[in-house]
C-alpha cells in the first residue's frame, strides 16, 4: 500500500500593507460622512472665534495675563463639569446631548457678536460669557468624542477617530486663515457670528442622523459612575499613560495657539491680523499634512513610537519658534508643532477608545478631556504672566524643553510600551 505525500503547508496570508488610499475609508459610511463635514464646518467656526477671542482680549487690555485668563475662563468650567458630563454621555443618547449643547453654543456665539456690535468693551463681560461657553462645551466634548463610536463599526474606529481629529485640525488651518481676513476687514463681531452659524449647521445634520442608544446603567448616580470610571482607568496602564500625555501637552503645548501666538505676532514678529491668522493656521496645516500618513501608513507603526515621537516633535517645534525673530522660521516651528499635536492626539485618542470597555467609554473619554482641559488653563494662567515678565520666547522655549523631557521619560521608564499591549475585544 502506498501513501501519498502530505500536502505542503499553505503559506499564511500576509496582511495587506496599509496604503494612502486607506486614509479616508470611514468616509464611505453616509452617517459618518455627514457628521464629518458638519464637524468640519463647526470646527472652522470655532477657530474663527478662537482667533477673535484672544485678539479682542489683547486689544482691550494689552496684557498676556488677560489673554491667559480668557483661556482659563473657557477651559476650567469644562474640567469642572467633567465628572457629570462623562456619565451623562453613557446614560443619555449622545446625539440628544449634542443637539442641546450645539444649540446653546450657537446662542453664546451670537452673544459675543452682539456684545461687540453694541460697543461693549469691558473684558470681564466677555469673560462671563466665556464661562458659560466653557461650561456648555464641557458637556459637549465627551459626548462628541464618544459619538464617533456610534457611527462606525469597531474595525473602522481608529480611522474614524483619526479623521475626526483631522477635521478639527483642518479647521485649525482654514478657520484662522479666514478669521485673519474677517478680523482685518469686518471686525471680531463677524468672526463670532460665523461661529454661531457653524453650530447651527451641526444641529441640522444631527437632526438627520438616527437616534443613538445609551450604553450605561442609570441605576447609580452620575458621581458614583464617575468614580467607577476613574477606578477603571487606573487599572488600565495604557489609559493612564494617555492621561499623562494629555496633561503634558495641555500644560506645555495647549496654550501655544490660544495664548502665545498672539504675543509672538504682536511682540516678536510685529505683524497684523492677517499674518497672525496665518501663524495660527500653520498649526492646523501641519496637522493636515501629516493626517493621510497617520490614517494609513502610520497606523502600522507601534503606537508607543508614535506617542513618543509626537511629544518630542511638539517640543522641537516650540524650540524652533522660540529661537527666531524671523516670521517664516516661526511659521515652520508652528507647522512642526501642529504635525506633532496631530500625531500625539490621534494616537492617544484611538488607543484609549480601543482599550476601553463600551460601558465606560463616556466616562473614560471625559476623564481624558478633564485632564487636558484642567492642565491647559493652568498653563494659561501661569504662562501668560510669565510671558509678560520674560517675553514669549523664553516661556515657549521652556515649554519645548519640558516636552522633550516628557518624551524621554516615557521612553526610558517603559510606560510608552503599554500602548502596544493587546486592546479590549
Amino acid at each position: 500500500m502506498t501513501t501519498s505525500a502530505p500536502d505542503p503547508p499553505r503559506p499564511e496570508a500576509r496582511p495587506a500593507k496599509p496604503k494612502l488610499s486607506d486614509a479616508a475609508v470611514a468616509l464611505k459610511l453616509p452617517h459618518f460622512r455627514r457628521f464629518f463635514f458638519a464637524a468640519l464646518a463647526s470646527s472652522s467656526g470655532s477657530w474663527l472665534q478662537g482667533l477673535a477671542s484672544p485678539f479682542v482680549m489683547f486689544q482691550l487690555t494689552e496684557s498676556g495675563a488677560w489673554v491667559g485668563a480668557s483661556v482659563f475662563a473657557i477651559m476650567l468650567p469644562m474640567a469642572i463639569v467633567g465628572p457629570l458630563a462623562g456619565p451623562l454621555a453613557d446614560r443619555i443618547s449622545r446625539r440628544q446631548i449634542l443637539l442641546i449643547t450645539q444649540s446653546i453654543l450657537a446662542a453664546t456665539a451670537f452673544g459675543f457678536a452682539l456684545l461687540w456690535w453694541t460697543g461693549v468693551r469691558e473684558p470681564t463681560t466677555y469673560l462671563a460669557i466665556m464661562i458659560v461657553y466653557g461650561t456648555v462645551n464641557g458637556f459637549n466634548m465627551p459626548a462628541w468624542q464618544a459619538y464617533v463610536s456610534d457611527l462606525v463599526p469597531r474595525e473602522l474606529l481608529t480611522n474614524a477617530i483619526t479623521l475626526n481629529s483631522a477635521q478639527f485640525n483642518a479647521a485649525r488651518a482654514l478657520g484662522p486663515s479666514i478669521g485673519g481676513i474677517v478680523l482685518a476687514g469686518l471686525g471680531p463681531g463677524w468672526a463670532f457670528f460665523g461661529n454661531a452659524m457653524s453650530f447651527l449647521i451641526v444641529v441640522m445634520v444631527l437632526v438627520s442622523l438616527p437616534p443613538t442608544t445609551p450604553s450605561g446603567d442609570r441605576s447609580e448616580s452620575p458621581l458614583t459612575q464617575f468614580v467607577e470610571g476613574w477606578r477603571y482607568a487606573r487599572s488600565e496602564r495604557g489609559i493612564m499613560v494617555a492621561y499623562f500625555a494629555a496633561g503634558a501637552v495641555g500644560l506645555l503645548g495647549g496654550t501655544l495657539a490660544q495664548v502665545h501666538l498672539v504675543l509672538f505676532a504682536e511682540r516678536v514678529f510685529m505683524v497684523g491680523e492677517f499674518k497672525f491668522g496665518l501663524l495660527v493656521s500653520a498649526f492646523g496645516l501641519g496637522a493636515i499634512v501629516i493626517t493621510p500618513w497617520l490614517a494609513s501608513i502610520g497606523a502600522a507603526i507601534p503606537a508607543s513610537r508614535r506617542l513618543v515621537a509626537g511629544i518630542a516633535a511638539y517640543g522641537i517645534g516650540e524650540l524652533v519658534l522660540s529661537s527666531t525673530t524671523i516670521y517664516a522660521v516661526g511659521l515652520l516651528g508652528v507647522f512642526i508643532a501642529g504635525s506633532a499635536h496631530m500625531t500625539m492626539a490621534t494616537t492617544t485618542n484611538s488607543t484609549v477608545q480601543l482599550m476601553v470597555d463600551e460601558r465606560m467609554r463616556g466616562r473614560v473619554m471625559s476623564l481624558y478631556l478633564v485632564v487636558f482641559t484642567l492642565t491647559m488653563p493652568l498653563g494659561a494662567v501661569i504662562e501668560g504672566p510669565l510671558a509678560d515678565a520674560f517675553g514669549p520666547q523664553v516661556v515657549v522655549a521652556g515649554m519645548g524643553t519640558l516636552l522633550l523631557c516628557a518624551a524621554v521619560l516615557l521612553t526610558f521608564n517603559g510606560r510608552a510600551a503599554t500602548f502596544d499591549e493587546p486592546v479590549a475585544a
